[in-house]
């Protein structure tokens, strides 16, 4: 086995655990006739479910590094268990007679904390690591992306909060985009 390959099962044991995090809340709300249902919660679920689907894919621009050391290893594992960690908690132990909107009141300052933490670790170690080096326009939005959700954390206003996430999957779709049409 490479050591490629060794990064990547790494890599993808996390990916997917995160995954079938988020896939599981999504069923358990379907599922569940008495839930009260929180669409922020739920934007926030489906943008995690983008954003790790996206790494998943840029991994591959670092496949034929014929060298790896372990800080390496840990910038490519960082931003994927922070976004476990999101999708741990987007959604309750048991969804069933919850009061999703109340939960995300609770847990929704938490979570835009991460999600702050995963946009500077793409600005500042992701990116250059994997593209070798900072796209200006990219790193600004994800420095962005970092401050707006700072500021959600701090803020409970449910409309502000609204626009950070609606920006947030805007900023992984144009990503998701560029990267399919060109930078």
């Amino acid at each position: 086995m490479s050591v490629m390959e060794f990064v990547l099962v790494a890599h993808a044991i996390i990916v997917g655990l995160a995954v079938a995090e988020i896939l599981r809340g999504f069923a358990d709300t379907l599922r569940a006739e008495d839930a009260r249902i929180s669409y922020r919660l739920l934007l926030i679920a489906g943008w995690a479910l983008l954003l790790l689907w996206q790494l998943w894919w840029a991994v591959w621009r670092v496949g034929d590094r014929p060298e790896w050391t372990f800080p390496e290893f840990l910038i490519l594992l960082f931003p994927v268990a922070i976004l476990y960690m999101i999708a741990r908690l987007c959604f309750p132990e048991k969804i069933s007679g919850s009061d999703l909107q109340a939960y995300y009141s609770r847990i929704a300052p938490k979570i835009f904390i991460l999600v702050a933490i995963t946009y500077a670790s793409f600005a500042l170690l992701m990116q250059p690591f994997i593209f070798g080096a900072i796209w200006p326009w990219v790193f600004a939005s994800q420095v962005s992306m970092a401050i707006l959700a700072l500021l959600a954390s701090r803020l409970h206003a449910p409309a502000f909060q609204l626009f950070v996430i609606i920006a947030m999957v805007a900023q992984v779709i144009w990503r998701g985009l560029s990267s399919v049409i060109g930078s």
